[in-house]
């Protein structure tokens, strides 16, 4: 009967986590002079221009969560309305990863350490410019 309480347990603390088990992110600054909002077709290709937001008037502490119709997007809150953003335009308080079978194991959104080398970026890419 032990068993069946703790499985109990695990379900209940895995339906109790935020956005359905989706890390969440604050963005913390824009990384470019506007970033484009888009709506969050699944087909990223589809995606309409909903607007833009100014460096001047970004205030921190969007919400964002991970887009899971692509990994170069993400979904952010702005004024109570959902949109989508390119991960590269904005930093946000922790590193996002990108899945590695997705796009060779980039990292957007976050603060990079500067490094002086690419030797070797993209080489264990399992992906070749003549796949794409």
């Amino acid at each position: 009967m032990r068993w069946r309480e703790a499985l109990g347990i695990v379900l209940l603390l895995a339906g109790a986590s935020p956005a359905g088990g989706q890390e969440t992110f604050s963005v913390k600054a824009l990384r470019t002079e506007r970033v484009t909002l888009y709506d969050c077709n699944p087909e990223k290709d589809k995606r309409q221009v909903q607007g833009e937001v100014a460096k001047k008037d970004f205030r921190p502490g969007w919400p964002a969560t991970r887009d899971p119709a692509s990994p170069l997007y993400l979904k952010v809150q702005v004024d109570r309305v959902e949109y989508c953003v390119r991960a590269f335009a904005v930093e946000t308080n922790r590193s996002v990863t990108i899945q590695k079978d997705m796009e060779c194991g980039a990292m957007v959104a976050g603060k990079q350490p500067k490094t002086g080398a690419t030797r070797g970026v993209g080489e264990t890419c399992s992906k070749s410019p003549a796949s794409r």
